[in-house]
């Protein structure tokens, strides 16, 4: 304890001896923005869809599974950065479901597929052995892909934001599946992973199945997807509304009416 002293003292002595200069630390500058990625995805847990924008612009739509009642798939804004080729598969500990299972290396049976995108802690969008599924809730959470799509996805990212492995390194890792590789995306993927049971696609409004029972199927929905697919908010028939959702609520799949069937008198918003 006295040495500690004594060197304090002599610390503090030589901070305000004559000529001392003041030792501070400056402050860390943030790190400068990299450039913005072009590339975004955008995913609707009721539709059971991923899709792949450059910009405005849709490139690809695909079919995924999301997670199944009581294994949501979380909602919000991710990003990917980091991707895994031909990878393990490691049971998450202090899981219920994973109980049993087993520490699984690279391979045809691998619950992960040929390659894993990582988007949040434990959670990734990768390929899967279970092609029947596709399309359906039916994961613990994980986005899973059909291993072509997830392969093109990936390799779609990598030559557009900058990967760490080329097109050719890409082919190599995939021809040997029993070796893991990992890989960075240089500038990430912005990925929006939203909750909305009820779209407009075309001259269609669908209402999806209330997959987490969140209670998203209702009136105001409808006018919220009607008014976001460039439809005057004056001309919707609030009668139509409440009759579409009422429609709705006996199926427990998804329901697709004609726009201009359910809503005779519905004009575009002015523009």
């Amino acid at each position: 304890m006295k040495i500690r002293t004594l060197a304090a003292t002599f610390a503090l002595a030589a901070a305000l001896a004559p000529g001392a200069r003041a030792q501070t630390s400056a402050p860390a500058q943030p790190a400068a923005p990299g450039p913005a990625s072009s590339l975004r995805i955008d995913i609707n847990i009721p539709e059971n869809r991923l899709r792949l924008y450059d910009g405005d612009s849709l490139l690809k739509t695909y079919r995924i599974s999301v997670g199944m009642t009581g294994h949501d798939t979380p909602d919000g804004e991710f990003t990917i950065d980091h991707a895994e080729w031909n990878p393990w598969w490691r049971p998450p500990q202090g899981r219920e479901w994973s109980k049993n299972d087993h520490v699984t290396p690279p391979g045809p049976s691998n619950p992960m597929g040929r390659v894993k995108l990582f988007f949040a802690p434990y959670y990734y969008i990768h390929g899967s052995p279970h092609v029947r599924d596709i399309g359906t809730p039916a994961s613990h959470g994980c986005v899973r892909m059909m291993n072509p799509d997830v392969i093109e996805l990936a390799r779609t990212i990598h030559a557009r934001n900058g990967g760490s492995l080329g097109e050719q390194q890409i082919t190599r890792v995939l021809a040997h599946p029993s070796q893991t590789t990992w890989s960075r995306i240089a500038t990430p993927v912005p990925v929006t992973i939203r909750y909305d049971p009820i779209v407009v696609r075309g001259e269609e409004l669908r209402i999806y199945p209330d997959i987490y029972n969140r209670g998203r199927v209702h009136g105001e929905g409808v006018f919220q997807a009607l008014i976001a697919a460039g439809y005057d908010p004056a001309s919707i028939d609030p009668g139509a509304v409440r009759r579409v959702v009422a429609a709705a609520a006996g199926v427990r799949r998804l329901y697709t009416v004609r726009i201009s069937d359910a809503f005779p008198g519905l004009q575009a918003a002015a523009r």
